[in-house]
């Protein structure tokens, strides 16, 4: 019986997504975007999951879109397929995801690899991963927001070095460039990983996916437009119950401590 091309198991309030076609330095296809897009909807409905962690199995974290499948899709001229690789069903179930997503880059992440982390809220790697949009060096251009996202997150002129030249980029320099939020030792990135999501998970709930949707909503929008969105998300926030046992909570440690 073949092996899942997207392992799923929970640790705590933190759900670990791991891409798990190894032999194929979990390259993307058809099958795995379908399993993600299904796993990031069930984790977006489960009330017990406060964040998510994307890793990938064996050495790489992905080496991007399956070469084999494209060049079969190439010799076969399948429209149909290529319409459905293509899709925006895969981009929009990661772009809209409501809960922190964090990308725990263990190796190679390359085309789609790069990609996908760049969809994710936070992006820690390995001393061993390094990255490549290595789109025009077989014949394609960036997906997966990465025209948008890229740019936004390490400046047009280091997007327009790393698309163009589709060069390797070491997590050392990835950092300096404001790739990534955190180098690891291999062994120590996915308990890092797990740690920083259980962390975050274990914040008011409410204000946590406020706060994500508002920064993103921000650094897609004019400040006017942020203004009004955002005091209507603190009105919110401010009304939630787990609002109320955030503040008792500080105002007890604050007694505490003068006490």
């Amino acid at each position: 019986m073949s092996q899942p091309v997207l392992l799923v198991e929970d640790h705590g309030p933190v759900r670990l997504f791991t891409l798990n076609r190894p032999e194929s330095l979990n390259a993307l296809d058809q099958e795995m975007m379908a399993a993600m897009s299904q796993a990031l909807g069930e984790a977006r409905a489960d009330d017990q999951v406060g964040a998510v962690v994307l890793t990938g199995a064996g050495r790489a974290f992905s080496a991007g879109a399956d070469l084999a499948f494209f060049a079969k899709m190439a010799a076969e001229g399948d429209q149909a397929s290529r319409a459905r690789f293509t899709g925006l069903e895969g981009p929009r179930a990661l772009a809209n995801f409501p809960k922190p997503l964090i990308a725990a880059v263990n190796g190679p992440a390359v085309g789609w690899g790069l990609t996908v982390s760049l969809m994710c809220d936070l992006r820690l790697a390995s001393q061993e991963a390094y990255f490549s949009a290595g789109f025009v060096k077989v014949g394609v251009t960036p997906e997966f927001g990465s025209s948008f996202l890229l740019p936004a997150i390490v400046g047009l002129g280091r997007a327009m070095d790393m698309v163009l030249t589709a060069r390797r980029v070491p997590a050392a320099e990835a950092l300096d460039m404001g790739l990534l939020n955190r180098v690891a030792p291999a062994e120590e990135l996915l308990p890092q990983a797990l740690e920083l999501a259980g962390h975050i998970a274990a914040m008011p709930r409410p204000a946590v996916d406020m706060a994500k949707a508002l920064l993103r909503h921000g650094a897609e929008s004019g400040l006017e437009q942020v203004l009004d969105y955002e005091m209507r998300c603190f009105r919110t926030a401010m009304a939630s119950p787990e609002h109320k046992a955030a503040v008792e909570a500080m105002l007890e440690a604050i007694r505490a401590r003068k006490g």
